[in-house]
């Protein structure tokens, strides 16, 4: 016959315990359906989010969610994540396309603030300006924070710093599946992300067609880790430096698997490298800079290139002096399927950036962002 000792009975007991409490825990999680006619379980976004708790989700219904529907409209912004509360999600029911945040040129989209563990999820932000005494992230921004964005779509804001998203101060943001297009601010017309030893990581990201005055037209980076994996970086333009991408007091800064190019400005049409910075770049191509070159190395600056493919960069195809060649990189046309312009960076079946067709030790499992798109030009692959 078995025997249990107290100690055995005891710990037992705990374990029942921690398993009805995690079962009450779950319990205590609820949905919150917000819609623009105000008759959901909160008035507006904004009440949902005051109200929630770890562990509960906001849904939010198609519609366009305005400045003047949604009730907070201070200088933090539309939608302001204003207490300490994480874990929680806040997510649209049908996709950023039909799930739309208008500032109406008001102010910020919306301001995040000493968060973790919060996911947006689903979102147009559009038509957001920093107000002039905090003026970063027309469309959203945030620090002392690490949450997840996914995607959304940023389009049409603009600030002094960072257009679309401004981000920093001990912050360890992910941005997932994320297009920013047609943003603009004088540093970082895309993206500006500064001040943080955490790593800010975009993965499957689209950034084009936007504009900075000073530098960074598609993205700025000062002093702050960063990753950019899979994405696209392309015809983003800037009147001074770093067309695509401009990076200062960087260490370290990763670019693996993306695709930059019809990016320009004067100085570094694609990759502006200045004041200490240090990026690894893998399995990407850069192509069709119109202006400043492929990259510009500033003195004191680190580079290290590996596995990617240069093409019809205006200044050259080499890379910079200074800069170190990792090997396996080479100058050969990546075959686009749509001509430059046209907005269409997905490839050839006959590319050399796919694995079958790369003339050398292939380190990748392809370079650039984009698979095959098409047979020939004008052949689409079904």
């Amino acid at each position: 016959m078995r025997k249990y000792s107290p100690a055995g009975q005891l710990s037992h007991f705990f374990l029942i315990l921690l398993v009805i409490m995690s079962l009450t825990d779950a319990s205590l999680a609820r949905t919150w359906n917000v819609n623009t006619a105000g008759t959901g379980d909160a008035p507006t976004i904004q009440a949902a989010i005051d109200s929630a708790v770890t562990g509960d989700e906001i849904v939010v219904a198609p519609g366009t969610y305005t400045w003047s529907s949604q009730g907070h409209t201070d200088d933090y912004g539309m939608i302001y994540f204003a207490t300490y509360v994480s874990g929680f999600t806040l997510r649209s029911e049908d996709g950023p396309e039909v799930t739309i945040l208008d500032a109406q040129y008001q102010g910020r989209v919306m301001f995040i603030q000493g968060h973790n563990d919060i996911v947006v999820d689903g979102f147009t932000f559009i038509n957001g300006v920093a107000p002039t005494n905090y003026d970063g992230g027309g469309g959203l921004i945030g620090h002392l924070s690490a949450p997840i964005i996914r995607n959304c779509i940023f389009t049409g804001n603009s600030a002094h710093q960072g257009g679309g998203l401004w981000y920093g101060g001990v912050s360890e943001i992910t941005v997932e599946n994320c297009t920013f297009y047609d943003n603009n601010a004088y540093y970082g017309g895309g993206v500006f992300l500064v001040n943080s030893y955490d790593t800010a990581t975009f993965k499957n990201c689209v950034i084009r067609n936007n504009y900075a005055e000073s530098r960074g037209g598609g993205i700025m980076v000062h002093n702050f880790s960063f990753h950019l994996e899979n994405s696209v970086i392309c015809a983003n333009r800037s009147d001074n430096r770093g067309g695509g991408i401009s990076v200062g007091e960087t260490e370290p800064g990763t670019i693996l698997q993306c695709t930059l190019s019809e990016n320009a400005a004067p100085d570094g049409g694609s990759i502006q490298l200045q004041e200490r910075a240090e990026i690894d770049i893998e399995c990407s191509i850069i192509s069709f800079s119109y202006s400043g070159g492929a990259i510009s190395l500033w003195e004191g600056t680190s580079l290290d290139v590996e596995s990617c493919i240069f093409w019809s960069n205006a200044g050259g195809d080499t890379i910079p002096s200074g800069g170190v060649d990792s090997g396996n990189n080479f100058i050969l046309d990546p075959q686009f399927c749509g001509i430059p312009g046209s907005g269409n960076w997905k490839l050839q079946e006959d590319s050399p950036c796919l694995v079958r067709n790369h003339p050398g030790g292939f380190l990748c499992n392809q370079i650039g962002a984009y698979r095959a798109g098409c047979g020939t030009v004008g052949t689409q692959k079904s």
